[in-house]
């Protein structure tokens, strides 16, 4: 007879995103909490030590492509460097294994529209958070004002004289 696993299951208010490209496709799936206080203070330290995370690329030429001339083993090893502190960075800020849901398809020092494309997912993401955040507080309020509703904030008591 096979052992019964004990197990508790918690709603922490994970959702699982899809990430699109502007064709519709699919490039990957994160998971993350839209409740979760603690992300915003994430995002801006994340976003903060941007300027760290691409440090080593300082002095190295990023072909179009996001790739570097596969010769020099000092810019092949900065671009590591950089692409391991930005994995690391994008891991904190969803408490997990995030990084390939953004950069798995397509390399996160590749230049779109004048910056890396790093650096537009981040911004995405940022809004994304601000919107999703901004949601679920309305839903607090929301249950707040349905028990609170017709108490003044002064006195403690009910508007019609009640306790």
């Amino acid at each position: 007879m096979p052992e019964k696993i004990m197990q508790l299951v918690v709603d922490d208010g994970s959702v699982s995103v899809p990430v699109m490209n502007k064709s519709g496709e699919q490039i990957g799936v994160f998971a993350f909490r839209p409740t979760d206080i603690g992300i915003i203070d994430r995002y801006n330290e994340v976003v903060k030590s941007f300027d760290k995370v691409t440090e080593p690329l300082e002095n190295v030429t990023i072909e179009n492509d996001g790739t570097v001339d596969p010769e020099n083993e000092a810019d092949l090893a900065a671009l590591r460097e950089a692409t391991k502190r930005l994995f690391d960075a994008v891991d904190y800020l969803f408490g997990g294994n995030m990084a390939e849901a953004f950069f798995g398809k397509m390399h996160p020092f590749s230049p779109v529209n004048g910056q890396f494309y790093c650096a537009q997912a981040i911004d995405v993401v940022g809004a994304f958070i601000g919107q999703q955040f901004e949601a679920e507080t309305a839903k607090v309020e929301k249950r707040v004002q349905k028990y609170t509703h017709g108490y003044e904030a002064r006195t403690g008591k009910h508007k019609d004289g009640r306790a």
